[in-house]
């Protein structure tokens, strides 16, 4: 369930790359000041995704609701572009809520 969680908040960071990329572009483009900063906000925040991913083997809970967070946000911030991204997210952090402690035998 680890390297689930890790491969999803990857891919999905990955996607909210390209979704942020285009979206600032597009607001660069058209001159929508409004547009080019929520688009690089998502960019950077699909950078944290990847860290997120990543610390959901120690800290599950936490990194489970930032990724959470970050596929609402990205949804909201960048609509349609962020769909893929925000599947990839959501289900990393739900998946990360069910990362079982090991025991010692």
């Amino acid at each position: 369930m680890k390297i689930w969680v890790a491969v999803l908040s990857i891919l999905g960071g990955l996607s909210g790359l390209v979704s942020g990329f285009l979206v600032t572009a597009g607001g660069a483009i058209f001159n929508e000041e409004g547009m080019a900063d929520s688009g690089a906000t998502v960019f950077w925040l699909s950078i944290l995704a990847f860290f997120f991913g990543f610390l959901a083997w120690k800290f599950k809970k936490t990194s489970g609701i930032c990724l959470i967070l970050i596929a609402i946000y990205g949804f909201i911030a960048n609509g349609l572009f962020f769909t893929l991204a925000f599947i990839f997210l959501l289900l990393a952090g739900i998946l990360s809520f069910g990362i079982n402690k090991k025991t010692a035998a």
